[in-house]
């Protein structure tokens, strides 16, 4: 049964609960009254309630038995002295005496010490969110102890004015019930001597529309703090948590208050009263009270702290300083800048960016070094051994400066994915219940990541390397397939298609494989030149082995084919068909090529396009195998894909 109808609240719900001292590890439930002096829907009665309930059920795992009455003093001020009220209570709880009694809201306090005290004698009281200026916390009976909460206007009004420091008046809104004039003349008695010169004004007799009125048209220059306003001039009842949001909305001046859930719905902030934190102390205090040993007296009571808290999204609005906010103000809604929400992303980024910048700046001055070393080749016949090894080796050099880009690419990939696959593991780490084969499926593609990082390195090393050659039998299937993985990703940005005709078993050529990795590099890539002028869809790449009498490996391209004047010098050094080349490149394949004891050609195609002819000795064992010449273009392995 309810007492009376649930009214409206301006700040605050009352609760009072009366409980005798409750032993936890000898009694299981309690009983407790709780009264609400105002309405339990207010949004600061809310979170005050859910919090304190939370409080109380963590010790006593919902073992509580909760009873509720409503007073609803803002619609009936007078009942809290009511004799039918009194004896309403004394008919409904005859026999049922509540285990402690516990208040929100001074209102509510006095009528539970100064009516139910008699009903219920020796009953602990314990009061919360007591901010009204009505009782006399000094003089109260020694069975009641509770949380007090400060009435912060005058802190809040310094707060306003340490952001608006060029502000020439202050105005101070309340409502017209007894409760708001109370609350208001508190506020003008804190912030009048504060004032050192600024016109304070008071918006008391309003309706709601002349309220809106008056917000829409307030002068520049000028601090707005809400005080209560449960009922305006004609009578019409508010609650001002739910009226918050659409006074702030059509403010033409900035507004303070001292309700911390007014933050978020348009004010600025203040010092504020955090219902929510006052129910969870409350609640505690409660059971400290419960569990009391007998004789022992009720705890000391609290007074409740108010902390400076603001709205960052209303500082940008109002154009309003951070840099002037008190210390120790708490910044709500801040939206991180971009260096906090992708610190780790833009610091990858510049470790990427520095490694490139570092891997130019060495092949540029590999670059240098190879030019130094060609001039010397050029002056003396008689190093030409060592320094055809050294040309050779920067030529590699050279090769993999064009491929940089894309060699940077592939390494983004596979690096990417182990970032990636890294912090998820470390979320699932972090989380309760982390599933073993999550994460080991995780570490199972970061190693796979690893190692797909690690095979383009040691492309990329063997072609760096300076080494001597080094003869031996290779199958020339193989080597055509690393360098051609090795160029995938800068033929698949050129457009090129690549088909591949291997012939099967694979030919065994005796060579250095660094260096027949060059020549068949070279000669990819100065296909991919060649086919610059190519439409992108007839961009075809052909490259096939062969096996009679030597191992052969062709290099067909589709681009403009090579002039005739040109086909009788391709080979000698300084003779380019490229507008940027030096002329080297087909001279140190035909270099490597004469050393390893074969032959090097090319020809025009029939109908475009050239192709070149690389033709070396087999391996000792895989002569006697040959049975004459196989043709490429019959029963070899042919796979033509796109380079991706």
């Amino acid at each position: 049964m309810r007492l009376i109808e649930r009214g409206t609240v301006l700040v605050a719900v009352v609760i009072c609960t009366a409980a005798a001292p409750l032993h936890a590890q000898a009694q299981t439930s309690g009983k407790i009254l709780m009264l609400y002096g105002y309405d339990p829907n207010a949004p600061g009665v809310v979170a005050f309630d859910k919090q304190f309930k939370a409080a109380v059920s963590e010790q006593f795992h919902d073992h509580t038995e909760y009873y509720a009455e409503y007073l609803d003093f803002n619609r009936f001020p007078d009942q809290d002295r009511s004799p039918q009220v009194v004896r309403y209570f004394a008919e409904k709880y005859r026999g049922l005496r509540p285990d402690a009694i516990v208040t929100e809201g001074t209102r509510a306090l006095r009528f539970a010490t100064e009516r139910l005290s008699s009903l219920f004698p020796g009953v602990p009281i314990v009061y919360g969110l007591a901010f009204e200026p009505v009782v006399d916390f000094s003089a109260l009976p020694a069975n009641v102890t509770g949380r007090r909460q400060p009435v912060p206007f005058d802190s809040t009004y310094l707060l306003a004015r340490a952001l608006q420091p060029d502000a020439e008046r202050v105005l101070v809104v309340g409502g017209a019930a007894a409760m708001d004039s109370l609350l208001l003349s508190l506020a003008l008695r804190e912030i009048t001597p504060l004032l050192h010169g600024m016109h304070l004004e008071v918006l008391q007799d309003w309706s709601y529309e002349s309220l809106i009125d008056s917000l829409r048209h307030i002068r520049p220059r000028t601090i707005v703090i809400f005080s209560a306003f449960a009922r305006d001039q004609r009578g019409g009842k508010f609650n001002s948590g739910d009226l918050i949001a659409s006074l702030t909305r059509v403010a033409s001046a900035p507004v303070y208050g001292i309700a911390r859930n007014w933050v978020g719905d348009g004010i600025v902030g203040g010092n504020v009263m955090d219902f929510a934190a006052d129910g969870s102390r409350t609640g505690r205090l409660l059971v400290r009270v419960l569990r009391r040993s007998p004789g022992e007296p009720m705890p000391s009571a609290e007074v409740a702290a108010t902390p400076l808290v603001v709205d960052w999204r209303e500082l940008q609005r109002w154009g309003l300083s951070e840099d002037r906010l008190p210390r120790r103000t708490e910044i709500l809604f801040r939206t991180p800048s971009i260096w906090e929400r992708y610190r780790t992303t833009i610091l990858a980024a510049l470790g990427v960016l520095l490694l490139q910048a570092v891997l130019i700046v060495w092949l540029l001055v590999e670059r240098r070094r190879r030019r130094r070393m060609q001039a010397a080749l050029l002056e003396s016949e008689a190093r030409a051994a060592d320094q055809r090894l050294e040309l050779v080796h920067l030529g590699r050099v050279a090769l993999l400066g064009e491929l940089s880009a894309t060699l940077a690419h592939e390494m983004k990939q596979p690096l990417t994915a182990i970032l990636t696959n890294a912090h998820a593991g470390q979320l699932l780490l972090q989380a309760n219940g982390a599933e073993t084969a999550e994460l080991r499926a995780i570490l199972e593609d970061i190693a796979a990541d690893d190692r797909r990082a690690a095979e383009v390195i040691d492309r990329v090393r063997s072609l760096v390397k300076k080494d001597g050659t080094k003869l031996q039998p290779l199958s020339t299937n193989q080597v055509v397939s690393e360098v051609l993985a090795l160029a995938r990703a800068d033929m698949r940005h050129r457009g090129v298609v690549v088909s591949t005709r291997l012939c099967e078993p694979s030919p065994l050529a005796l060579a250095d494989r660094v260096q027949l990795q060059q020549v068949i590099l070279n000669l990819v890539m100065n296909a991919c030149d060649a086919m610059t002028e190519t439409s992108p869809g007839e961009r075809l790449l052909v490259v096939s082995t062969a096996m009679g009498a030597e191992a052969r490996i062709e290099v067909r391209d589709r681009g403009s084919g090579i002039a005739p004047d040109m086909l009788a010098r391709l080979f000698e050094p300084f003779v380019t068909t490229k507008p940027d080349g030096l002329g080297l490149g087909l001279a140190i394949c035909r270099s490597i090529v004469m050393a390893h004891g074969g032959r090097i050609s090319a020809l025009n195609n029939s109908e475009r396009g050239a192709t070149f002819v690389v033709s070396l000795p087999l391996a000792p064992d895989e002569g006697a195998a040959t049975n004459g010449d196989r043709n490429v273009a019959g029963d070899d392995a042919t796979t033509t894909k796109r380079a991706d």
